[in-house]
């Protein structure tokens, strides 16, 4: 990604971050484009939407100003699936959504160590997605490489709270819970 990072910006932590949100929007319709067909997900389809994510504070606080009286007033989704989902499977804090879910159904790639303490890369996709050229065969710019983001989400969290690293789940965010 070629960004500056997260610590040489002024600005509140979550203004810093809507920043680096519509960055990676930009970046993730590029690798949308690039993947056309291939990519099945649209509104209403929702077996990413996960229950039990959480996020950095500050991608939490970005929500809490967003949206005071739907974390106020209505409830979250049933257990199962993800507390901003509506009836209709669509997601209620959409514009303010947090980075893992922007980047959701892209094929993504990785890096760990393995048991020997060699960097192996690894690659997934959506189930839905997988019709197309194999994530081997894709050149490295034709998926999303995590890590870089988590990072820069990581330094602006740390320039709000320190090394602390705190996560929030978003279930939680609800005053009334279901």
């Amino acid at each position: 990604m070629n960004r500056k990072t997260a610590g040489t910006r002024t600005g509140s932590p979550v203004d810093l971050l809507r920043v680096l949100h519509e960055e990676v929007d930009n970046l993730a319709d590029k690798l949308a484009l690039r993947h056309g067909p291939r990519l099945k997900c649209r509104m209403g389809c929702t077996p990413c939407c996960t229950d039990g994510l959480t996020v950095f504070e500050v991608e939490a606080e970005r929500i809490r100003r967003g949206h005071v009286a739907l974390l106020e007033n209505d409830r979250p989704h049933p257990v199962g699936a993800c507390a901003f989902l509506d009836q209709e499977g669509a997601c209620r804090i959409y514009e303010d959504r947090p980075y893992v879910c922007r980047t959701q159904g892209l094929p993504l790639r990785w890096f760990e160590e393995d048991e020997r303490g060699r960097t192996v890369e690894y690659r997934d996709i959506c189930p839905l997605n997988e019709e197309g050229p194999a994530l081997e065969e894709l050149p490295e710019d034709d998926c999303w490489t995590i890590g870089p983001t988590e990072a820069h989400l990581a330094q602006l969290q740390r320039r709000d709270a320190g090394d602390e690293l705190k996560r929030v789940a978003l279930r939680d965010l609800f005053r009334r819970k279901a």
